[in-house]
């Protein structure tokens, strides 16, 4: 059996979001263990640029639809030339046209990552890319997996559930260092104590962000604490979030900035700035719309409190009392309540949170993610052999 394998991703986003940091991380990690790793992306992009400084193999895309039957063409020519073992595809665009051209190609492999929780309706396309061409389907998380598979009739050994595990940094700036210079970012005294949240390009410009702005205002006058919003993967916090601030009277305790990913793009020294993180989805259609795993799992390791909807991915990764804290999906009081339960309990959440880091270190490492993937490309070659179909050898 093959123990190293050619590997192509293929990505459509044109931001820095966990999307497009899983990719580089699960292929700085490849890399490292002696597989080859090919990334197909739009030209100028940070995952573009930032592949580039790592020495990848790179081939421009931009998965536009006029594009679409060049790009088509451009991929079966770059799969029949590569002759890649796997083909990973992770997002709507680039998945219609790289899953067909690989199929064309014969790649071996062919994987579709859906990285989003959006409900996904059984249309006769998606229904092909999903059952059909693709050999398995990665999601990040369980609820993300049991929606697909119902929707699409999926067997148990099709769909997988694979989080995206952190690069654990080399260390972490100190508490008192991080506060002070995101006070300092947001032109705020550098005694200012704060609560956070992250919006992510796929959460909508933070669908989920008005339960808790209104449980701020609620126990606004209890606590010290200003709220920071990090926008991330080129998210921009829509108007009407921060038209709702100024209703609810809260505007001069609550900062909105996309700034961050610039000074800060991993977010590690903005959760060691909190008191606590707050994730406030709501249900949009049966589904969770929240941000990615990726972000809970930074906050857990940083030693941030984190306080979660008891829904999706948030459900599936804390522990209630034990890792952190949990409230039904948009309940302002129950929100507020966990907010004031780990600002005023400190043994409390000290205890959680270093359950949760350790759970983090021993579970969500992208040491982790990138053995759990690997055993899927070697699963997937023992079929192949068994059914007698060579495995190419270069």
């Amino acid at each position: 059996m093959r123990s190293l394998y050619k590997i192509v991703h293929t990505a459509c986003q044109t931001g820095w979001g966990g999307i497009e940091k899983r990719i580089l991380n699960e292929s700085m990690w490849m890399a490292e263990k002696g597989h080859q790793v090919i990334i197909v992306a739009p030209e100028n992009t940070p995952l573009f640029d930032r592949a580039k400084g790592f020495g990848f193999r790179l081939y421009p895309m931009s998965f536009k639809r006029l594009g679409t039957l060049a790009n088509y063409r451009s991929l079966i020519r770059i799969f029949e030339n590569e002759q890649p073992h796997i083909l990973n595809t992770h997002g709507p665009a680039d998945s219609k046209i790289a899953l067909p051209a690989a199929q064309k190609a014969e790649v071996p492999c062919r994987i579709l990552s859906r990285h989003i929780g959006d409900p996904i309706r059984n249309s006769w396309s998606s229904r092909r890319l999903f059952k059909h061409i693709s050999h398995y389907v990665f999601t990040p998380a369980g609820h993300t997996r049991s929606h697909l598979q119902k929707v699409f009739n999926l067997k148990d050994m099709k769909i997988f559930s694979i989080p995206s595990g952190i690069v654990e940094p080399e260390s972490l700036v100190l508490r008192d260092e991080a506060r002070k210079a995101l006070a300092g970012e947001l032109g705020l005294e550098t005694s200012t104590r704060f609560i956070g949240a992250v919006v992510t390009g796929r959460v909508s410009g933070g669908r989920g962000l008005p339960p808790l702005l209104k449980a701020f205002k609620k126990i606004r006058a209890d606590i010290p604490h200003h709220m920071a919003v990090l926008g991330t993967g080129g998210s921009v916090c829509p108007d009407r979030l921060r038209e709702l601030s100024r209703r609810l009277g809260i505007e001069d305790r609550v900062h909105f900035s996309e700034l961050f990913s610039d000074i800060d793009e991993d977010g590690w020294s903005f959760f060691r700035a909190l008191d606590c993180k707050v994730l406030a989805a709501r249900d949009e259609k049966g589904l969770p719309v929240e941000e990615t795993s990726q972000t809970l799992f930074q906050a857990m390791y940083c030693s941030c409190p984190v306080i979660a909807p008891k829904t999706g991915v948030a459900a599936e990764i804390i522990d209630h009392e034990k890792t952190g804290l949990l409230h039904e999906p948009g309940r302002e009081s129950q929100i507020s309540k966990e907010i004031l339960n780990t600002l005023n309990h400190e043994a409390a959440a000290l205890e959680r949170i270093h359950a949760a880091r350790e759970k983090v270190k021993k579970h969500h490492t992208m040491d982790v993610t990138g053995r759990d993937v690997t055993r899927i490309y070697r699963l997937h070659q023992v079929r192949l052999e068994k059914e007698l179909m060579p495995y190419p050898s270069s």
